[in-house]
């Protein structure tokens, strides 16, 4: 009886051993939730219209207003010359067009000239005038190495302002990739509005 309480104490013993062997309960702080993914942009689509940007300091300088100087016309004889996209010469079947204004210039040296650069809707705003500077003042240039006085043609940069077709094919966008001419006699007097 004495071994049995023995082995019974042990026992008891061993189980409170193991009792108290027993880690405690370990507190986990609940961690908050990852943040949802952004929602997925938007799909773009090829023909879509770009979106509006917001107005902020452009390095290219402020588009001039569209439309024909004070006393300058269109002139049948200096039609639009075009490009292909990205490049600054005209195509190469248009320099005769170029030639012919040249003539047509020294056949009336009272004539002025206004050069004014155009690019398609393609690329950023301050780009594309950039790029209608170049276009404009390459044409100067051309007719300058023809013989027209440089003190007679003023180059204006419009970008993709004024374009004449709105459609984004192709064939549409090659349109506006041009340089425009307007002229204005400067032989005829000019009115004055203020009085001696």
């Amino acid at each position: 009886m004495g071994k049995l309480a023995l082995l019974l104490g042990a026992l008891a013993l061993c189980a409170a051993c193991a009792h108290s062997a027993t880690p405690p309960p370990v507190t986990v702080a609940a961690t908050p939730a990852p943040p949802s993914p952004p929602p997925p942009p938007a799909p773009v689509w090829p023909d879509a219209a770009p979106a509006p940007e917001a107005a902020a300091p452009d390095a290219a300088g402020p588009v001039p207003a569209p439309g024909p100087a004070d006393g300058f016309a269109v002139s049948e004889h200096l039609p639009d010359v075009h490009f292909a996209s990205g490049r600054i010469q005209v195509y190469a079947a248009e320099r005769k067009v170029l030639d012919a204004a040249a003539i047509w210039l020294k056949a009336n040296p009272t004539q002025i000239l206004i050069v004014e650069g155009y690019t398609d809707a393609a690329g950023p705003q301050a780009a594309n005038r950039a790029l209608a500077q170049q276009r404009a003042a390459w044409v100067m240039a051309y007719l300058v190495g023809r013989g027209i006085a440089a003190s007679r043609i003023t180059v204006v940069a419009r970008g993709e302002g004024g374009a004449l077709c709105a459609d984004r094919s192709p064939a549409c966008q090659s349109k506006n990739r041009r340089v425009h001419f307007m002229v204005r006699d400067v032989s005829s007097p000019q009115v004055n509005a203020a009085k001696p």
